[in-house]
């Protein structure tokens, strides 16, 4: 069950991407939330364990609200993920972190204005920032960290890699991607992640 608090200046209505919902609650127009009230969904989940997200999705400004920061993950839970998380030794929120990435315009991060090379191209936004925070750093124990990366951005694929203080990169895991856990984790050096896509990361920096 999730709540919806419309603070935008518009109506909108919510899509949960990757998820096997009924069209009541799937953002396909028949329920909105007014600006200034609230939508309560509430769905069974039959989709295995995985790193989901939801989003907006009213016809014509979709990325706007997007880029206005109405999204989130949905991290859905089974015996197999509660396996792996007792076998990596994970704690959501400390050793199992969830990483949203996005790229705003300095000048206005917050505003939403394509111009007509934008809406043919893509809007691409000229700073970085993870969980809405620009230069955003976290500091890491000599363990390993499990990272659930969603690439929220409205146009930009990203290359993801991760650099050792002697500038080379260093080796992680994929665990899982949008369809859920793979069946085995692959090694990589690079990653790139489109828009909407997530991974599923296991890094150690021990």
């Amino acid at each position: 069950r999730v709540t919806l608090d419309n603070r935008l200046d518009e109506p909108t209505i919510v899509h949960w991407h990757g998820l096997t919902i009924d069209s009541a609650n799937d953002g396909n127009g028949d329920r909105t939330a007014a600006p200034g009230a609230r939508f309560d969904y509430a769905f069974a989940i039959a989709n295995r364990a995985g790193t989901y997200w939801y989003h907006p999705h009213p016809h014509g400004i979709t990325a706007g609200q997007v880029h206005r920061g109405l999204f989130g993950m949905l991290l859905v839970v089974d015996d197999e993920e509660r396996a792996l998380a007792k076998a990596l030794a994970t704690t959501l929120g400390t050793t199992d972190v969830p990483l949203t990435i996005s790229d705003h315009r300095h000048a206005a991060p917050a505003t939403y204005a394509p111009s007509d090379a934008d809406r043919q191209m893509g809007y691409l936004g000229d700073e970085m920032r993870v969980n809405g925070v620009a230069r955003a750093w976290l500091v890491v124990a000599t363990r390993g960290y499990r990272l659930r990366v969603l690439n929220a951005a409205n146009a930009r694929t990203f290359r993801l890699a991760f650099r050792g203080a002697d500038g080379n990169l260093l080796p992680f895991m994929l665990l899982g991607t949008d369809g859920g856990l793979l069946a085995h984790p692959v090694a990589c050096r690079e990653l790139f992640l489109g828009t909407a896509e997530r991974a599923d990361l296991w890094i150690d920096f021990s």
